[in-house]
This record gives C-alpha cells, sequence and structure tokens, in this order.
C-alpha cells in the first residue's frame, strides 16, 4: 500500500518538476524565474522524501533538509537582487530635470 501511494507521488512530483522547469525556461520575467526555481527545489524535496521512504533510508532526509536550506538561501538572495536592481532604474527626482 505504501508503495503505490509513493509511486503516485513521483509522478505527481515529476509532473510538477517538469512544469517547473517550462516556467524557468519561458519566463517572461526575472521574478516568474526565481518563484519557478524555489517551487522546483521543493519539489525536489519532496521526491528526495519519498524516495527515502520507498527505500527505507534516513540518510537520504539529510540530504533533503539540505537542498531545502540552499533552496530558501538561494530565493532570499535573488529576492535582494531583484530588489536592489529595480530600486536602481529609475534616475533621482533631482537630477531628472537637469
Amino acid at each position: 500500500m505504501v508503495g503505490i501511494v509513493v509511486q503516485v507521488g513521483v509522478v505527481a512530483l515529476v509532473a510538477g518538476i517538469g512544469m517547473a522547469m517550462v516556467r524557468v525556461v519561458r519566463g517572461p520575467e526575472v521574478a516568474d524565474r526565481v518563484l519557478a526555481v524555489d517551487v522546483l527545489s521543493l519539489e525536489v524535496v519532496g521526491l528526495v522524501i519519498l524516495l527515502a521512504v520507498d527505500q527505507q533510508r534516513s540518510l537520504s532526509l539529510d540530504a533533503a533538509l539540505l537542498v531545502a536550506i540552499v533552496g530558501f538561501a538561494s530565493t532570499l538572495a535573488f529576492a535582494q537582487f531583484i530588489g536592489a536592481t529595480r530600486s536602481g532604474t529609475e534616475p533621482p527626482d533631482d537630477q531628472a530635470g537637469s
């Protein structure tokens, strides 16, 4: 019974990974791509957890935790990058008229 649930979960996560990869490639904005990469990292975490349950190995859960931490940190870094890029695009008001 657990094997069937794991297989259905793996199929669903692989489908989600495919959809997230499409969004990473097609965009259209950088923020969309960053969000898709964040979703992709969470789906990889779910996939690793399901495979750890299927193989009955607790060592794989450490790898899932590591992927989750790296995914979270990269999302924060990209959010700061996007915020810095968007705030620097407009000239200051005192420079615009001269």
